[in-house]
C-alpha cells in the first residue's frame, strides 16, 4: 500500500507524544493504554500515519502550570504533583504518612477506585493537556500552535487520540480524568483570541466537566450527546441543564436511552448538530469521540456500531467546513473495549479526517498481533458485561474495519427507545435552537398534511402568491414582500446588521433561502430598491411541544441593527399579519432573555421583553402565563399569542390547555 498525495487534502496532522501511553491505572482498570498503542499500530501497520513524518505528527509539549491553572486550582495541582510523585513508594511509606497521602488523595477525588494516583501523573496528564492545547491553537493560529514555514502549511484538521479526559472538575479528579484538556484548551483559545468554540462531546458519558467549565460563558457552546444519567455515570447531562447568567442556552444536552442503535442516533445528531451550528456560529469545533458507545463496550448500554461512529465523525466534518473555516480538533475520549473498538473505531476518526480511505480488511498482521491480548481479557469482559445489566453476545474478534450488520440485530424495546429519543430531540430543539432558525432545519418526523393557510396560499403546491407594499422612511422607501419564493431570496443580498440569529449575514441569507424553500412556512422580507434585505418576519408551524395541534403557528420577526427605530418591525410584521386566513388561526411569539443579539440593542433584557409586547401587541397578540419551559425558568421571558376570532374552539381550548398544562418532560 502506497501513501496517498497530500495535495488533494487539507494538511491534517495527528497529535501525539509516547509519555501518553503512561497514562496508566493499571492491568485490572478499564482504561487501558493499549487501546493507544493498537491504535498507533493499526495506522502505521495500514500506512496511514507514521510518527516520523513531519506532515502528519504534530509534536506535543506539557501543559504549563499558569496554563493548567486557567482551568485547575493550585490546591489541586499541588495535590497531584505530590500524589503522582509518591505513587510508586506509597506502600513503603511510615503508616502515618501513608494515611496522610491516602486523605489526600481521597479528598480530591483519587480514593474511590475510578481515579487511582499513578507514578508521573502530573507529568503525563500535563502532557495531555497540552497536546490538546497545542492542537487547538495550531488550527487557529495561535503561536503555542507551533511555527510552519507558512499559514498554507499549518493544519486545519488535528487529532489527539490521547485527549478527551472530560470530566476532571478544576478541584477534583473524576471518571478516569486527573486534567480536563479539553476544557484547558478552550480556556486557552478564550484568553489569547476572540474565538467562539462549538465543543461537540459524543462520550457516552456526560461530558460533565467541560460542561461545568463554561456554564457562564456565552463564546463556548457546550454539547453532550450521552447515555442517559439515570443509569450511568456520572448522573448528570439533563436537557434543562443549559448555563447560567450570560451562558443561559449555551449547554446543550441529549440524553439517549439505553440501548439507543445506529438509525435513531443517527437521526437525534442529523436534527439538532446542523441548526446548533449555524445558529452559534462558532470559529473553530472540538469534537469529543469517546467510542464507549459501541455495543460492545462494557462500561455502558448504548449500542451504536462504526456506522453510526463514522455518520458522526462525517457530520462533524461537514460542520467544520461550512461554517468555521475548516478548524477542527478531535480528540479520542472514552473507550473500554481496548482491542476490537477503539483502534478501529478512532481510525475511522483519522481516515475522514485526512480524507484518507481505510481497507475493507484489518491487516492479517494486525490481527494477529492483537486478538491474543483481546482473548486473554475476555472472561474480565463477560463479568463486567454481567456487572451492567448487558446481555451477553458471543462475538469474535473482528476482521473488518466496519462492523457487519449481522452481528447486531435489533434490540428488544426498539420503537419505544426510538420514540423516546425522538421526543428528547424535540425538546432539545425546543430549548436550544432559536425559533427563526428552526424553520430552515424541518425535523425528521412526518407532520400531518397542513389546512388552511398554507394550503390555500400555495394553491396546493402552485408558485407562492406574494403580495408587496411600499414602505416609507427616513432612509428612503422599503418594499415589503410576502410569502417570498426561493428565486427572489436568491437575488437578495442580506443587510450587514442582519445577524440576529446566525451572527453572520450570509448565513443569515442561507437561512432565508432555506426557509423559503419550504412549503409550509412564509416569509415576508423588507428590501430596499437595491436588493438589500433589512427586515424578515417567518411563520412556521408550532414545533413539536405543540405537535398534534393544526392552525397553530409560529413567528418570528427580524431587523437589521443598521435599520431599527424606522418602524420597519411594526410595519412588517402587521404586513406579514394581514391576511384573511389569520383570523382561522392561532399565532404565538416567544420572547427569549438569552437572544444574544440583546447585547446590540442597548436594552436590559427586561426592557427587550417590554418592547416585544409593545411590538406584537399592536397585532393583537396578548401575553399569557405558561409552563412551558422557556418562559416558566425565567421570568425576563415572555409568551405572546393570538387568537383569530373564527379559530377552532376545539382547538383553541388544546392549544391553551398545552400552553397551562405542567410539562412531562421525560414524556415529551
Amino acid at each position: 500500500m502506497t501513501m496517498p498525495d497530500l495535495a488533494s487534502h487539507p494538511r491534517v496532522c495527528l497529535a501525539f507524544d509516547p509519555l501518553e501511553l503512561h497514562y496508566d491505572f493499571g492491568a485490572d482498570h478499564p482504561l487501558q493504554a493499549d487501546r493507544m498503542r493498537a491504535l498507533l499500530d493499526l495506522l502505521e501497520t495500514c500506512q496511514l500515519w507514521h510518527q516520523g513524518d513531519p506532515l502528519l505528527h504534530l509534536p506535543i509539549r506539557p501543559a504549563s502550570l499558569d496554563e493548567l491553572r486557567l482551568i485547575h486550582t493550585d490546591d489541586y495541582l499541588a495535590a497531584v504533583q505530590q500524589l503522582g510523585a509518591s505513587a510508586a513508594r506509597l506502600p513503603a511509606l511510615p503508616p502515618q504518612q501513608r494515611q496522610e497521602l491516602e486523605q489526600q488523595a481521597f479528598r480530591y477525588g483519587f480514593g474511590d477506585g475510578d481515579t487511582p494516583i499513578m507514578p508521573e501523573m502530573h507529568e503525563v496528564s500535563a502532557m495531555i493537556a497540552g497536546g490538546t492545547l497545542v492542537a487547538m491553537s495550531a488550527v487557529l493560529g495561535l503561536p503555542e500552535g507551533g511555527q510552519f514555514a507558512s499559514p498554507e502549511g499549518r493544519p486545519v484538521h488535528v487529532f489527539h487520540p490521547g485527549g478527551g479526559l472530560h470530566h476532571a472538575w478544576a478541584s477534583r479528579a473524576s471518571g478516569f480524568c486527573v486534567y480536563n484538556d479539553a476544557a484547558v484548551a478552550i480556556a486557552h483559545v478564550l484568553r489569547a483570541s476572540e474565538a467562539k468554540v462549538l465543543y461537540i462531546d459524543f462520550d457516552a458519558h456526560h461530558g460533565d466537566g467541560v460542561q461545568r467549565a463554561f456554564y457562564d460563558e456565552p463564546r463556548v457552546l457546550t454539547v453532550s450527546l450521552h447515555e442517559t444519567g439515570r443509569y450511568l455515570f456520572p448522573g448528570t447531562g439533563d436537557v434543562l441543564e443549559l448555563g447560567n447568567g450570560l451562558g443561559r442556552g449555551y449547554s446543550v444536552n441529549v440524553p439517549l436511552e439505553p440501548f439507543t442503535q445506529d438509525d435513531s442516533y443517527i437521526e437525534v445528531i442529523e436534527n439538532l448538530l446542523p441548526p446548533l451550528a449555524l445558529s452559534f456560529a462558532p470559529d473553530v469545533i472540538i469534537s469529543n469521540h469517546g467510542c464507549d458507545t459501541h455495543a460492545w463496550d462494557p462500561l455502558t448500554h448504548l449500542a451504536l456500531t462504526t456506522r453510526a461512529l463514522q455518520a458522526q465523525v462525517r457530520l462533524v466534518h461537514e460542520l467544520a467546513h461550512r461554517y468555521c473555516g475548516g478548524r477542527w480538533v478531535a480528540v479520542g475520549g472514552g473507550g473500554y473495549d481496548p482491542y476490537r473498538v477503539v483502534p478501529r473505531a478512532w481510525a475511522l476518526v483519522w481516515a475522514e479526517m485526512s480524507g484518507r480511505p481505510l481497507p475493507a480488511q484489518l491487516p492479517t498482521s494486525w490481527v494477529e498481533r492483537w486478538r491474543p491480548s483481546w482473548e486473554a481479557m475476555r472472561e474480565r469482559e463477560r463479568e463486567t458485561w454481567e456487572v451492567m445489566g448487558k446481555p451477553q453476545q458471543e462475538s469474535g474478534f473482528p476482521t473488518t474495519f466496519e462492523d457487519l450488520p449481522d452481528h447486531f440485530p435489533p434490540v428488544p424495546r426498539l420503537q419505544e427507545i426510538t420514540r423516546a429519543n425522538r421526543h428528547t430531540a424535540s425538546l432539545v430543539r425546543h430549548l436550544a435552537v432559536p425559533p427563526a432558525v428552526r424553520p430552515a432545519f424541518p425535523p425528521l418526523r412526518q407532520r400531518s398534511p397542513l389546512t388552511g393557510l398554507f394550503d390555500l396560499l400555495h394553491l396546493r403546491g402552485a408558485d407562492t402568491p406574494s403580495r408587496s407594499q411600499t414602505l416609507q422612511t427616513p432612509r428612503g422607501p422599503v418594499l415589503l414582500r410576502d410569502f417570498c419564493p426561493p428565486s427572489l431570496v436568491e437575488r437578495l443580498r442580506p443587510s450587514n446588521g442582519l445577524c440576529s440569529f446566525t451572527r453572520l449575514p450570509e448565513r443569515e441569507h442561507r437561512l432565508l433561502l432555506e426557509i423559503a424553500r419550504r412549503a409550509d412556512c412564509a416569509l415576508a422580507l423588507a428590501h430596499t430598491s437595491g436588493g438589500e434585505i433589512v427586515g424578515e418576519v417567518t411563520l412556521a408551524p408550532g414545533d413539536a411541544w405543540w405537535e398534534g395541534l393544526e392552525q397553530v403557528y409560529e413567528v418570528a420577526i427580524e431587523v437589521s441593527r443598521d435599520w431599527r427605530g424606522l418602524g420597519i418591525a411594526r410595519n412588517l410584521l402587521a404586513f406579514a399579519l394581514d391576511l384573511e386566513a389569520r383570523e382561522d388561526l392561532i399565532f404565538f411569539a416567544v420572547g427569549l432573555s438569552w437572544h444574544w443579539d440583546i447585547e446590540g440593542t442597548g436594552l436590559s433584557i427586561y426592557r427587550y421583553r417590554e418592547m416585544l409586547i409593545k411590538l406584537f401587541g399592536s397585532q393583537g397578540f396578548k401575553e399569557y402565563p405558561t409552563n412551558e419551559p422557556n418562559i416558566a425558568m425565567d421570568p425576563a421571558n415572555v409568551l405572546l399569542v393570538r387568537v383569530g376570532s373564527r379559530a377552532d374552539q376545539r382547538i383553541v381550548s388544546q392549544f391553551f390547555s398545552r400552553v397551562l398544562s405542567t410539562p412531562q418532560l421525560p414524556r415529551f
